[in-house]
This record gives C-alpha cells, structure tokens and sequence, in this order.
C-alpha cells in the first residue's frame, strides 16, 4: 500500500519534461536616415526578431523614412525621398558581457520603394547591420550604432535601383536609438 501510494505522488507531483520556448523580441528604433538621393529624414524601424539555435537570430523589419531635408552629401542636387523598406534578416550575437551587453551583426535581403515627388520606383535591396544591445531590466534593451560616436550609424542598405540620373540605390541610419523588448 506504502509503495502503491508513492508511485502515484510521483507521479502526480513530478514536474514534466516540457521543451523550453525560445524567446523573441519586437525592437523599435528611430533617428535619422541619409540616402543616396541626398535625402534627409526622419527614421522609423520595427523588427520582430526571434532565436533560433546558440547565438543565431532571425528578423523580419519594416523601416520608413520620412524626407525632412536636404542631406551634406557629395551630391550637389537631390531628390526629396520618402523611403519604406522591407526585408529578412539573419543575424549573429556577439556577446560583450553575457545577454547584458552585445552586438548583432547580420545580413539581409528584401525589397525598397522610393517616393519623391509624382514618381515611384521599387527595387530589391541587401543590407548589412550591426547594432550594439545593452540590458536595462530582464526584458528591456537599449539598442545604438555599434560604437556610438565613432560610427553613428548601425544599418546600411543597397540595391541597383536607377532613379532620374542616378544609376544605384544607398541608404544608412544616422545617429539611430530605440528599444527592444523581449517578449
């Protein structure tokens, strides 16, 4: 009886065996955006980004930016741009101090539209990343361009869209910040 008794605490007491969710993230970013177009404007960026295996990530990001001026570029006219890019991410955590401070780094393709004006253009784009991550409580991160003041800038994109008398597309965050919250 004695025995026939623990063998059913056992089992109705022990803890299962259950698979670990890997965790996610929603990262919000703002700040500046400069283009090839000599365009200037404010920036808006979400990602969802997810773990996948180690120090592996993927994302998924929205980013529009909206033309406020005319950019110190080497470009003696420009385009007034409004931006809106969409692209898959991969990415690869180099950790600082451990899930404290960190860098991800990655690598993306996806797609741009470029508005200026009367005229549309849509074109495909790569981008490449490196955002520096510092904890600030369990779930919340501060996120900036990997050395702060002697890169300000933390994503650049690419794409061979023609547009009037300019045979390519570029584009890079200036001075970006903002948040990510794991969920």
């Amino acid at each position: 009886m004695i025995l026939l008794f623990e063998i059913i605490s056992a089992k109705a007491f022990s803890q299962t065996n259950e698979q670990v969710r890997k965790p996610d993230y929603l990262s919000f970013q703002t700040g500046l955006m400069v283009d090839r177009y000599n365009s200037l404007g404010i920036r808006t960026f979400f990602e969802y980004q997810k773990d996948i295996k180690g120090n592996w990530q993927y994302g998924i990001s929205y980013e529009h930016s909206a033309h406020l001026t005319s950019a110190a570029t080497d470009i003696p006219n420009s385009l007034s741009t409004n931006l809106s890019l969409m692209s898959l991410n991969g990415y690869y955590k180099l950790n600082l101090f451990r899930d404290r401070v960190f860098w991800t780094t990655g690598l993306g393709i996806g797609g741009v539209h470029a508005n200026w004006e009367d005229r549309n253009k849509v074109g495909a784009t790569i981008n490449a990343s490196m955002t520096l991550n510092i904890r600030m409580t369990k779930k919340l991160y501060f996120e900036s361009s990997p050395l702060l003041v002697l890169l300000p800038s933390n994503r650049v994109y690419f794409s061979n869209m023609d547009a009037d008398r300019y045979k390519s597309f570029y584009a890079f965050s200036f001075f970006p910040f903002g948040l990510k919250v794991k969920l």
